[in-house]
């Protein structure tokens, strides 16, 4: 009975006893990519893009951190139509804040031959280079590109050349040759450069008929055969030297690519591109002060830290020789909208078709991606989310971590098109009257 007594007092009491509250759910914390997202519409604007003419408070930024900056980079995703338009726009209105010199993605060499023709002729004077033998060099075959080259040009007067050429060549080796073979220069030199020219003669006939990437000349030659050029002919002055080196190195950075030793190309290939930019600059600044320069690259070329090839290259050394001439640079990464198509080149008809992008420079910018404006062109403001919370972290995305803390700003083109290709017959539209 006690016992009854005892579990029945117990149970009466339980009953009594208030409920325990419910424990309550926390809420997780955002993650990395959330709290980057949210940061990056924080730091974004908008530009718009009608009638040939940009604008926007995007566009507004652009300008007043292109004035005050020694450099200003454009790395991009080649073959977005709207991307050389920017840059373009972009000179024409940096020019009168002392942009003087545009660096493009072809040597030096052929970068003076643009330059020449540009000046004496405008379009209709590069649509003729074009239609010589290695006339066109690598990407400036689209259309806009093309008149990037044009407009750039027109905006800069008097006959010193504007365009700054840093990189190997890979379509152009005839015309080096060619330059070459007006030079004079002895017996031996000649019958040297004749066995390269009849090389690379044959070459781009096996690239006809086959269509294969080893039959264009900069893939397949024998550097040896440049070699013997410079060996027959010691007398040589500086510009035969220079093309000569050109000419070498594309043949040697190509090899290694072929031969699948890819860092050691694109190392190779980094080292000259430095190299070329500092003559260019040492012999600007020799000769006054210090001009302001544009420059349009491959993205990897102008990524501030290692390179996505794992290189130091252009991006690396512009901070660096601003901030010894007592300025700054600003770097700008330009990628394409969400599933856009971009000019992807065919190597076998040396043409540009539409194709999803060939690099992948948005592959892994998911979180930024996510910020764009559902209208317009987008321009996040990278600089501010790399104090973001968690940002560095061993199992961050390496990719997401490179652009944010290698670019300056980054730049969603919502709605891009790929370029279309260079017509022999086209003629230069007049640049847009676009208020500045």
């Amino acid at each position: 009975m006690a016992a009854t007594w005892a579990m029945r007092l117990a149970l009466i009491l339980a009953l009594a006893a208030p409920l325990a509250p419910a424990v309550a759910q926390e809420t997780p914390p955002p993650t990395l990519d959330q709290l980057l997202t949210t940061a990056a519409a924080v730091h974004r604007s908008v530009m718009t893009l009608s009638n040939g003419c940009f604008s926007g408070p995007a566009y507004d930024r652009l300008i007043a951190e292109g004035r005050a900056a020694q450099f200003f980079l454009l790395g991009e995703e080649h073959g977005i139509a709207e991307g050389p338009k920017l840059a373009a726009a972009l000179f024409r209105a940096l020019q009168p804040a002392g942009y003087q010199h545009f660096v493009i993605e072809v040597s030096p060499q052929m970068a003076t031959l643009l330059d020449a023709r540009l000046h004496k002729g405008g379009l209709a004077g590069l649509s003729a280079l074009y239609a010589e033998p290695g006339g066109e060099p690598a990407f400036f075959g689209m259309r806009e590109e093309a008149h990037m080259l044009a407009d750039v040009r027109g905006a800069v007067p008097g006959a010193r050349p504007v365009l700054w050429g840093v990189d190997y060549e890979v379509l152009g080796d005839r015309q080096l040759i060619k330059a070459l073979a007006a030079m004079p220069k002895p017996a031996a030199a000649r019958a040297a450069l004749a066995a390269l020219a009849a090389a690379s003669d044959a070459a781009w006939a096996r690239h006809r008929r086959s269509g294969e990437i080893s039959g264009i000349f900069s893939f397949g030659g024998d550097p040896q055969l440049v070699r013997a050029v410079r060996e027959a002919w010691p007398g040589r002055d500086a510009q035969a030297s220079a093309i000569l080196k050109t000419l070498e190195e594309t043949l040697e950075i190509n090899a290694l690519f072929l031969a699948r030793q890819g860092w050691q190309s694109n190392a190779r290939r980094a080292e000259l591109i430095r190299g070329n930019f500092i003559q260019h600059w040492q012999a600007a600044t020799g000769r006054g002060p210090a001009p302001k320069v544009m420059a349009k690259m491959g993205a990897s070329h102008l990524l501030r830290g290692r390179s996505t090839t794992e290189v130091f290259d252009l991006g690396t050394l512009l901070p660096e020789v601003a901030a010894l001439n007592g300025g700054h640079s600003f770097s700008l990464l330009v990628v394409p909208g969400e599933g856009a198509l971009t000019a992807v080149s065919d190597p076998a008809t040396l043409t540009y078709n539409s194709a999803p992008a060939k690099d992948g420079y948005a592959r892994d910018l998911g979180p930024l991606m996510a910020a764009a404006a559902s209208s317009g062109f987008t321009l996040i403001d990278l600089r501010p989310l790399r104090a973001t919370r968690g940002l560095g972290r061993p199992t961050t995305n390496p990719g997401l971590l490179r652009t944010i803390m290698g670019y300056d700003m980054m730049l969603i083109l919502t709605g891009s098109t790929p370029s279309a290709q260079f017509s022999a017959n086209a003629q230069s539209p007049p640049a847009p009257a676009c208020p500045r």
